[in-house]
C-alpha cells in the first residue's frame, strides 16, 4: 500500500509541475523589462510583484538602509499622487500592498481584483517611474525605520545575529541588516534615495511577475502601454565579501545577567546561490540541522539532550557568498555547544547515510510543490527563478535534480563546505568564560 501511495504522489507532483509549465510565460519589452505571467482563472484575483534586481548590497558606504528606505518611499507619493491619495485609492478597491528589501532585491507587491487591474497598473507604474520622495514623508519614513531598528535591540536573537554578521563580513554590506542600523539610517538623505532610484530602477534591471486571473498577451500589452518609453541604463555588479576562515574558534561573549537563557550563533563563510554544490549542500545541511525533531543536531540537543526547544543550521542563499550558520537558545550553553560541534564534525568526517539522504530527498521533493500552491507562493518562486537565473523549467527540474543527487555528492559537500573548529561564535547570556570552558579559542573583546 505504501508503494502505491508513493507512486500516486509522484504522479500527482508530476502533473502539478506540467500544469504549472503550461500556464507560465516569460516575455520582455525592447527596453529589457521582463514580464513573468502565471495564468490561473479560478478566482478573480491578480497578484503582482514588481522587482528591482538591486537590493541592500548596493547601499552607499556608511548609509546602510538606503535601498530599503527608497523602496518604502515608492508608496509615499508620486509626481501626481500624494501618499494619502495612493492609500485612499488602493484601500477603496480593497487592494493589499506593501514593499520589501533584502540583499538581492527591492520589491513592491500588489493584490487586487481582476476588474481593478488597469487602475492598479496605472498606480504601480507611477510609483515606479515617477516617485516624488516628498520631504515630509521622507522624515516620517526615516523615523519609522529608526524605531524599527531600535526595537531590534530588544531581541537577543537579532542582536546575536547582527554581531555574528559584523564579525564575519567586516566592512562588507552583509555586516548590517538590509534596513540598516540606527547609525546609518540617520545619515541617509533624500538625495541618496533619488540617486539609488535613478541608478538601479532601470527596465533592464527589473522584472514584473503576475499571478492569477490574467492572460499573458493582455498583460504584455498593458505593461507595454505603461513602461515602453522607460529608458534602459547601465547595470553594475555587487562586490563579493572578503571573508576569512579563522584558524581557530573566535568567540565574542556578551554578558547579560538579566537573561535566564543563552543565545548562540556560530558559523563560517558559506557559498553563493550559484554554487554547483547548492542542492547537495542543502540536502546535507537539512540532515545535519534542518527539522529540530529529526535532524542530527535536533536529536542530539533537543530530543536526547533536552537542552533546547529549537536548534538549527543552514547555508545562506544569496547572490554573493553568505554564511554557514548554526543557532540555539538554551539554559545549558556548554553542553549544547559540545553536542553541536560533535554533530558537525561527524558529518564532516563520515558524512550522511543512504537512509538519511532518502529522507531528505523525500522532504524536498514533497514540500516543493506545496511551496507554490498559493498565489503568494507562486510570486515567490517565480521571483526566485528570474532573480537567480534558474530557468523557466526550474519547477520541473528541481525535484529531478534533488532525486539525482548522490550520497557521494552530499558527503563531498560536507568535506568541502563544513569547517569544524574554525568558527566565528557569538554568545549572549548570563554565563562566564569559565562556565563555558571552551578549549583553544580566541576571545574577541
Amino acid at each position: 500500500m505504501k508503494i502505491y501511495t508513493r507512486q500516486l504522489l509522484v504522479v500527482l507532483l508530476g502533473l502539478i509541475g506540467n500544469l504549472f509549465a503550461t500556464m507560465f510565460f516569460r516575455d520582455s519589452l525592447p527596453n529589457g523589462l521582463i514580464i513573468l505571467t502565471y495564468q490561473d482563472h479560478r478566482l478573480p484575483i491578480v497578484d503582482i510583484s514588481f522587482v528591482c534586481r538591486s537590493g541592500a548590497v548596493f547601499d552607499p558606504e556608511g548609509k546602510a538602509g538606503t535601498a530599503s528606505l527608497c523602496t518604502d518611499m515608492l508608496l509615499r507619493g508620486t509626481k501626481k499622487l500624494s501618499a494619502d491619495s495612493i492609500a485612499q485609492i488602493l484601500d477603496f478597491i480593497g487592494a493589499r500592498y506593501g514593499t520589501g528589501t533584502d540583499f538581492d532585491r527591492c520589491f513592491l507587491n500588489l493584490r487586487l481584483l481582476k476588474k481593478d487591474l488597469s487602475l492598479g497598473l496605472d498606480i504601480l507604474s507611477e510609483m515606479v517611474l515617477e516617485p516624488a520622495f516628498p520631504e515630509d514623508e521622507f522624515t516620517r519614513a526615516q523615523e519609522q525605520t529608526l524605531t524599527s531598528a531600535q526595537r531590534a535591540y530588544d531581541y537577543p536573537s537579532a542582536l546575536v545575529a547582527m554581531e555574528f554578521d559584523r564579525l564575519l563580513f567586516g566592512k562588507h554590506r552583509y555586516s548590517l541588516p538590509p534596513r540598516g542600523d540606527t547609525a546609518t539610517i540617520r545619515k541617509i538623505t533624500r538625495d541618496d534615495l533619488k540617486n539609488f532610484h535613478k541608478t538601479h530602477f532601470v527596465p533592464n534591471n527589473c522584472f514584473i511577475v503576475f499571478v492569477g486571473a490574467v492572460d499573458h498577451e493582455e498583460i504584455k500589452n498593458e505593461v507595454h502601454r505603461r513602461f515602453a518609453n522607460w529608458q534602459p541604463g547601465p547595470v553594475s555588479s555587487p562586490q563579493s565579501p572578503e571573508t576569512i576562515l579563522p584558524e581557530k574558534i573566535r568567540v565574542k561573549l556578551i554578558t547579560r545577567k538579566d537573561m535566564n537563557q543563552t543565545y548562540i550563533q556560530f558559523g563560517h563563510p558559506g557559498i553563493s546561490v550559484f554554487n554547483n554544490d547548492l542542492i547537495a549542500t542543502r540536502l546535507m545541511s537539512y540532515i545535519l540541522g534542518g527539522p529540530p525533531l529529526s535532524s542530527r543536531m535536533g536529536l542530539a540537543v533537543r530530543e536526547h539532550g533536552g537542552l533546547a526547544y529549537d536548534v538549527r543550521c543552514w547555508f545562506d542563499r544569496r547572490l554573493l557568498p553568505g554564511a554557514f550558520r548554526a543557532t540555539v537558545q538554551t539554559a545549558k550553553p556548554k553542553e549544547a555547544i559540545e553536542k553541536m560541534f560533535t554533530e558537525i564534525r561527524r558529518m564532516h568526517e563520515t558524512g550522511a547515510t543512504k537512509s538519511e539522504l532518502l529522507k531528505a530527498q523525500n522532504y524536498f521533493t514533497g514540500s516543493f510543490p506545496l511551496s507554490y500552491s498559493s498565489n503568494q507562493g507562486k510570486l515567490d518562486r517565480l521571483s526566485e527563478i528570474e532573480l537567480y537565473h534558474y530557468g523557466i523549467d526550474w519547477l520541473e527540474r528541481f525535484p529531478d535534480l534533488v532525486r539525482a543527487t548522490t550520497l557521494q555528492q552530499v558527503n563531498e559537500t560536507a568535506k568541502q563546505h563544513l569547517h569544524p573548529d574554525r568558527y566565528i561564535m557569538v554568545i549572549m547570556g548570563n554565563v562566564t568564560k569559565d562556565e563555558l570552558n571552551l578549549p583553544d579559542v580566541e576571545w574577541v573583546e
